[in-house]
């Protein structure tokens, strides 16, 4: 492992690296079916806006961006970060994108959004945090309902995703109900 900041059973996440950016990362958010349901997935990326982005995290204290990190080959298998963190208000955005197909299936991506949970709620004390997604991805539905987060709101026709416009779901999770399901 290198230089972990938090360890599951089959993942790792970690401080992203320049190495990352000239692995599969920039390649990932060009890839129709990986960004079909992201809001910033219709400009191309390369490996210059790739190092733009990476670099830009250095001082950001408003956005948490770590690497997925594959613990038995230390492969970078996916992003994952808590965005718009207000430190008065106490309260972030989720996402997380898995990038290497091999990968994108429920036991990563559910291990990976269970430690930003943990890391949102225990270090850095945060008190809610919100997600969006499309109406028509079941996986963000299912993972949600997973971690018994509650619906906030919908924004009717919000995306345009496959020639048609779908609502965004936005819901949430509270500190205090994370814990007392987490901590029994």
């Amino acid at each position: 492992m290198v230089n972990p900041y938090i360890v599951g059973k089959n993942v790792y996440l970690r401080h992203p690296i320049e190495d990352d950016v000239y692995g599969g990362w920039y390649e990932w958010f060009s890839d129709e079916e990986i960004t079909k349901y992201l809001t910033e997935r219709h400009w191309p990326n390369s490996q210059d806006t790739q190092l733009d982005f990476y670099k830009s995290l250095k001082d950001n204290k408003e956005k948490l961006v770590l690497s997925i990190i594959d613990k038995g080959n230390d492969k970078h298998i996916g992003i994952i970060s808590l965005s718009g963190i207000n430190w008065v208000h106490r309260y972030a955005e989720i996402s997380v994108v898995i990038g290497d197909k091999d990968y994108n299936h429920g036991t990563v991506l559910t291990e990976s959004f269970a430690l930003m949970l943990k890391i949102a709620f225990t270090k850095l004390n945060l008190l809610n945090l919100m997600s969006a997604y499309a109406e028509s991805n079941e996986k963000s539905k299912v993972l949600h309902r997973l971690f018994k987060f509650k619906q906030g709101g919908c924004l009717k026709n919000f995306l345009f995703i496959n020639e048609k416009y779908e609502d965004l779901i936005i819901e949430f999770i509270d500190q205090e109900s994370w814990i007392e399901r987490n901590h029994k």
